[in-house]
């Protein structure tokens, strides 16, 4: 493991107060987790004379003024997150303005910040509506922006852990404003003052485009139980399925037996390697052990509907609908119950129904971008496909769907651009590859459709090359005029049905194109076995038929 691991009493006690600290700030969802973690973990069993770590109410600062300020100001702070509680957070940021310590001056920001969010959704248009676009701002952003920088030149170097939180916030706003760099310099600094707030972690992670600006931070990162379960979940975020990864995920349950959020990375990275069988039994387990949990619901719908689980999907759909109907996976999950019958427009009134709740919610955009290429509603699609990317870059589905929907339109440069962004997450996907290659084709480049095609042979998951590959490779060499290269390419095809696919369409064409190969070279008896290989068994049987007739006339020709 990349740091030392922690000793469980102290893991414990720093895992309790961080439930509390998240609590206490409202960053429920930080809060959640750590607990979730805390529960995760084997029970501790006094050894020797060390108690078990002890919670309490309110965890005060080790910092005396701040803990001063903390304690005078409880009564406000308190009303302040009452308000907040109710979701009246105008007035709960109103009440703390003048308060001076860190806790109080972050919820007041908070708060702030989360009025302008839900004043936003209000103003918004209806999801993909005429006036709907993804430039309407949250209007607090400026105003908090100024307040934290004046803070910050106030305090100057007298910067502590109490502060983390208005870092974390102050990165927030600052990829509001499209300032990466800034943010992502933010958010370290935040986790370095206090590593346990999942949400700054999560933040980190939305500023990495790919695996190098994940190896660029590591070294800026705490020697903390945190940055490892950050960089694995930022390894599966980034497509990452290499044993390595598997292994640090092992590490880090042996410290985690039970955790649901560690089984879904592993979930997670099987399905991003494909290996649906194994992703389904994980997440079986988890809605065993937890049939209310509703995270990540939304990628399990994922893998059912590929294995096309009809029936467990709709099982899937009505307990997500039993537990919350009114949250984006429970709404996902049903618009892929509803696509998977194929009833299209009732899929898309629900992916729109999970992006009124969550405008953020990146599965919708990217399945409602799938839905409306299922209706060939192509101008849709794209927008919601370019949603998607907006909402996260790394998003390789949404990439590629938009390299198809330009496709379908015949604007084959913009279709390569996409195609390329895609392959560029996946690089060991041939599917991404291939769509390159097809697209070199169009565009009447055959050099770099081979060198495309021929990537898409290097895969670490097959084993075996793929016939309609090595066909398309085959025909590209045809279009440069080189028909010796092109016909070795065709022989491996039949090479492999031999060996691994058995006769497939892709098999079939290039019998097809030997047998006319040797016809033009003469080599009549080759030619005739081609073709009647391809009549016994091929579907290019007409074609085959009309050829062997044509052959029997000249080899009798040639006898007489």
């Amino acid at each position: 493991m990349a740091t030392e691991v922690p000793d469980p009493h102290q893991l414990h006690a720093a895992l309790q107060t961080a439930v509390l600290k998240c609590s206490e700030r409202c960053l429920y969802q930080a809060a959640k987790w750590a607990a979730e973690a805390l529960t995760s973990m084997p029970p501790l069993v006094p050894q020797n004379d060390t108690p078990l770590p002890q919670t309490y109410l309110h965890p005060t600062s080790s910092h005396e003024k701040e803990a001063i300020l903390q304690a005078g100001e409880l009564p406000t702070y308190l009303l302040s997150k009452s308000y907040f509680d109710v979701h009246e957070y105008d007035r709960s940021s109103a009440v703390l303005a003048n308060c001076k310590s860190s806790k109080s001056r972050f919820l007041h920001l908070y708060a702030q910040y989360i009025a302008g969010e839900k004043r936003r959704d209000e103003e918004s248009e209806m999801i993909l509506g005429p006036l709907d676009t993804a430039a309407t701002q949250n209007r607090e952003v400026q105003s908090i922006l100024s307040t934290l920088e004046a803070i910050f030149t106030e305090k100057g170097d007298n910067i502590n852990e109490d502060d983390s939180w208005l870092l974390y916030l102050y990165g927030i706003v600052l990829l509001k404003q499209k300032n990466e760099d800034e943010a992502r310099a933010s958010f370290i600094k935040s986790v370095n003052l206090y590593p346990y707030n999942w949400s700054a972690w999560l933040e980190l992670g939305s500023t990495l485009g790919n695996l190098g600006d994940l190896n660029n931070i590591l070294q800026s990162l705490p020697n903390n139980i945190m940055t490892n379960i950050f960089v694995l979940y930022s390894n599966q975020e980034l497509y990452q399925t290499s044993d390595p990864v598997h292994a640090q995920l092992a590490d880090l349950q042996t410290i985690f037996p039970t955790s649901a959020f560690l089984k879904t990375q592993r979930a997670l990275l099987y399905y991003h390697a494909r290996e649906f069988d194994e992703a389904e039994t994980i997440f079986d387990s988890i809605v065993k052990a937890d049939p209310h949990r509703l995270d990540c619901l939304d990628h399990y719908s994922n893998i059912l509907y590929v294995m096309e689980r009809r029936p467990k999907l709709g099982f899937i759909a009505q307990l997500a609908s039993a537990t919350d109907k009114f949250r984006p996976e429970t709404c996902c999950v049903v618009g892929n119950y509803y696509s998977l019958k194929s009833e299209h427009e009732k899929a898309v009134m629900y992916f729109r129904r999970a992006l009124t709740l969550d405008r953020g919610f990146l599965s919708a955009w990217t399945l409602m971008g799938h839905e409306y290429v299922e209706m060939k509603n192509t101008h849709a699609a794209i927008e919601a496909y370019r949603r998607a990317v907006d909402v996260n870059r790394k998003d390789y589905r949404a990439w590629y769907g938009l390299g198809l929907s330009y496709e379908v339109l015949e604007m084959h440069y913009y279709a390569l651009f996409y195609f390329q962004r895609a392959a560029s997450l996946r690089p060991y996907d041939p599917q991404m590859w291939q769509a390159m290659g097809s697209c070199f084709d169009r565009m009447n480049r055959p050099s770099e459709a081979i060198k495309a095609y021929k990537r898409a042979l290097i895969s670490p998951t097959n084993t075996s090359p793929d016939t309609a590959v090595l066909l398309q490779i085959g025909l590209m060499f045809e279009k440069l005029n080189n028909q010796k290269e092109a016909a070795r390419w065709m022989e491996m095809c039949l090479k492999e049905e031999d060996e691994n696919s058995g006769v497939t369409q892709a098999t079939s064409k290039a019998r097809m194109w030997l047998a006319r190969w040797e016809f033009v070279n003469q080599n009549w008896a080759k030619a005739a076995e081609y073709a009647n290989e391809l009549c016994q068994d091929g579907q290019e049987i007409e074609e085959a038929k009309a050829l062997v007739r044509d052959l029997r006339s000249r080899m009798e020709v040639g006898k007489m």
